[in-house]
């Protein structure tokens, strides 16, 4: 056999092998492709498709969804359906109008109401056989309670000025009303240091400066308390005050103190100033009975205190020097025996 033969021979051997070889390259190929595309049915990766945006959503058991532009369109034409079918979501036309609309409804047999027709007076239920004017009038009753209060509004209101007095040389104590308080215990009559006789001059002199709308009161204590006439502040006239002499005369000095007794009296009278007037004998007011005085006492109350003894003072800091200061008023001592030398 020929060269030229036996190559003729090789090229009819090799195009059946080569015609198959490109045959399962196709198919091959193919294949790639298609499982490119799509997945093996019942994948839990579900199908592949091309897309252009895609939107991961995260379900209740933490799976992945994706949805892409078909997905949302079929979302909302399902919303939509669900709207149109739900009555709720979907009220009729005429209820929607109803809320669009600030026009009241007309019902049947009722003429339309406006704001501007409404008349409180009459959709209010009166009894037929009650008076017209009944709802403006006051009874007789209601006349005399109203009445009552406004005097007794009146009586509480200040009357006239404050004034200023000055006793036993202190400085000055402002107010309407004044309540004196004198320890009557024996150190203060004449057996000791006759703060009583002297006490009468001075407050007679102090309570002669009051005008008829001021009042007054006068408490004497010991280990109990006396009051001048009645125990109720008294309008500072000419009776009341000519009476002042003859009621301090007839305070007798004797027994214990007890101070706390004779301020709780005074407070009790809610006055504009308290005048306390004691040699600090024992047993002195301590600091809880102290902070109790200042809250019984009214607001704005004035509490002097003025001390008697004999020589200088020897405690420039007692019970009276703080119940002063804690109460806007003022400390006096007085060494009787300079007033006896002046007298």
């Amino acid at each position: 056999m020929s060269q030229a033969a036996e190559n003729n021979a090789k090229r009819k051997n090799w195009r059946p092998l080569g015609m198959s070889f490109l045959t399962h390259l196709l198919f091959l190929l193919f294949l790639v492709l298609l499982g490119y595309f799509y997945t093996v049915p019942g994948s839990s990766e579900g199908t592949l498709r091309r897309v252009g945006v895609v939107l991961a959503v995260q379900s209740e058991n933490q799976d992945a969804e994706y949805l892409d532009e078909t997905d949302l369109r079929e979302e909302t034409a399902d919303a939509t359906d669900i709207e149109q079918t739900n009555p709720a979501m979907n009220p009729p036309p005429a209820l929607a109008a109803e809320f669009e609309t600030p026009d009241r409804p007309e019902l049947p047999g009722v003429e339309s109401l406006r704001d501007s027709d409404l008349d409180a007076n009459q959709m209010a239920e009166v009894p037929s056989n009650a008076k017209s004017d009944s709802h403006y009038q006051l009874s007789e009753q209601d006349l005399k309670l109203i009445q009552s209060d406004q005097r007794l509004l009146q009586a509480r209101a200040p009357a006239g000025d404050p004034t200023t007095i000055s006793v036993f040389g202190s400085g000055g104590m402002t107010g309407r009303s004044f309540v004196f308080v004198i320890d009557r215990s024996y150190s203060m009559g004449n057996q000791g240091l006759g703060v009583i006789d002297e006490a009468k001059k001075q407050l007679t002199a102090a309570i002669n400066q009051l005008e008829p709308h001021h009042t007054f009161q006068i408490v004497g204590y010991h280990e109990t308390t006396h009051t001048m006439l009645k125990r109720q502040l008294l309008a500072a006239n000419d009776a009341n005050k000519q009476a002042v002499p003859g009621h301090i005369s007839s305070m007798s000095a004797f027994g214990a103190t007890n101070h706390e007794n004779g301020l709780i009296a005074a407070v009790a009278f809610k006055p504009d100033v308290i005048v306390l007037m004691t040699d600090g004998g024992y047993p002195e007011l301590n600091g809880g009975q102290l902070k109790m005085i200042g809250q019984l006492a009214p607001r704005g109350c004035q509490i002097h205190c003025i001390q008697f003894g004999i020589g200088p003072l020897q405690k420039t800091t007692n019970f009276m020097t703080q119940l002063a200061a804690q109460n806007d008023g003022s400390f006096r001592y007085i060494d009787v025996t300079q007033w006896k030398k002046n007298n």
